[in-house]
C-alpha cells in the first residue's frame, strides 16, 4: 500500500490500512468521499483487476449448477476463460504493433465471443424455463 493514498485521508484506521496493504491488485483510484452518513466516513477504491484472473460469475446470471445445466455453465466458463484470455493476448499485442498476429488473436476473440454468448442465451432460456415449472 502507498502511504500516498493514506495521507488523502482525514482520518485513520487500522483495518483499512491492513486491508489496503494486503490488497493483491493495483489500486489505480483512491479518494475520500466528501460527504459523510451519519457517524461513518466513506472511501472510494478503484482496482485493476487483471481479465486473465477472472471467471464468469454465474450467480450473476441468475444461473446454478444442477443436473441439467451444469454440462452448459462448464462450457460457458471454459469459453469465458478463453475469451478473457484472448483479449488480454490482443491488449499485448497492440502494443508491440505485430499487427499479423493481432488479427489473429481478434478473430479469435471474436469466435469465443459469439460462442460464449450463444451458450449464455442457451443458459439463460434453461433458467427461464426451469423458473417456469
Amino acid at each position: 500500500m502507498n502511504q500516498e493514498h493514506l495521507n488523502r485521508l482525514d482520518f485513520r484506521n487500522g483495518q483499512l490500512e491492513k486491508w489496503l496493504n494486503e490488497c493483491p491488485f493495483p489500486i489505480t483510484n483512491f479518494r475520500q468521499i466528501c460527504f459523510e452518513t451519519k457517524g461513518q466516513k466513506q472511501v472510494e477504491i478503484l482496482l485493476d483487476i487483471p481479465i486473465e484472473q477472472t471467471a464468469a460469475n454465474l450467480a450473476h446470471y441468475g444461473l446454478k449448477i444442477d443436473q441439467k445445466t451444469a454440462d452448459l455453465e462448464m462450457q460457458y466458463i471454459k469459453a469465458d476463460k478463453r475469451y478473457n484470455e484472448l483479449i488480454a493476448e490482443s491488449i499485448k499485442l497492440e502494443d508491440s504493433g505485430n499487427v499479423l498476429q493481432l488479427k489473429k488473436v481478434d478473430d479469435e476473440c471474436s469466435k469465443a465471443w459469439k460462442l460464449r454468448h450463444e451458450l449464455g442465451k442457451q443458459l439463460t432460456e434453461l433458467c427461464e424455463k426451469e423458473e417456469k415449472v
